[in-house]
């Protein structure tokens, strides 16, 4: 076992502990509405055109009713699709969670999941998860073959973005017992099935990977009010 990762996780543990306990001392935060994020995804990111996806029913039940949601399926005139999403939270937390604790629901399994850079196209770069996820799905009937798809998200908060779940909460809570603020935060999801082998011409994982980053390069920074 490395010793060094031992501590830092020894680290982190001992942050969550402490800011936890200080969080119950000080339950009445003030909400700050102010977001990291545009609540409005472009039509055109460069060679792809998106429509409008409607929120669907389960969205509306299981989350609270002050979240808000954009979600655009985008085409290129090649036949590719992106699926691109933004959910926001209102004054519940319950609104952001990591995407991983619902997509089991909808039939996928996670393969793998690795935190990537990606480039943006104002020379940021922005770290994002990558889930490698797959579902069997019928081709014909009888034929079964499983599918697989990149999900790629990040989370957005004032002033900062992050991949990863953990470090959302422990900013969050800190915030809470320093400041006494409750920021809102959002998840960006951009995600794309690999088609190799489904449709002539579909790319296959590597390709469709690229294809993710390229999105994210154009779009981030139309939709990411955060300077970071």
């Amino acid at each position: 076992m490395n010793i060094k990762l031992l501590l830092r996780s020894g680290v982190v543990l001992a942050l969550a502990a402490a800011v936890f306990f200080l969080t119950r001392q000080n339950p009445d935060a003030k909400i700050n509405m102010e977001s990291g994020v545009r609540m409005d995804l472009p039509e055109h990111v460069g060679s792809f055109t998106g429509t409008s996806n409607e929120v669907s029913e389960s969205e509306r039940v299981i989350l609270p009713a002050d979240t808000q949601f954009a979600k655009m399926l985008y085409a290129s005139m090649g036949g590719a699709q992106i699926n691109c999403q933004i959910v926001l939270s209102g004054g519940e937390k319950r609104s952001i969670h990591r995407p991983e604790t619902c997509l089991p629901a909808q039939g996928w399994t996670k393969k793998s999941s690795q935190a990537i850079p990606v480039k943006l196209e104002d020379g940021r770069t922005l770290e994002v998860m990558k889930l490698v996820i797959s579902r069997p799905v019928e081709v014909q009937p009888g034929v079964r073959k499983e599918l697989t798809s990149l999900f790629l998200y990040w989370f957005i908060g004032k002033d900062i973005t992050t991949p990863h779940h953990w470090y959302r909460i422990l900013h969050t809570d800190w915030d809470r017992v320093v400041h006494g603020v409750s920021h809102r935060w959002a998840y960006v999801i951009v995600s794309a099935p690999v088609l190799e082998g489904f449709v002539p011409g579909g790319k296959n994982q590597d390709q469709t990977l690229a294809m993710l980053k390229e999105f994210i390069g154009e779009v981030a920074p139309e939709i990411m009010v955060s300077k970071k």
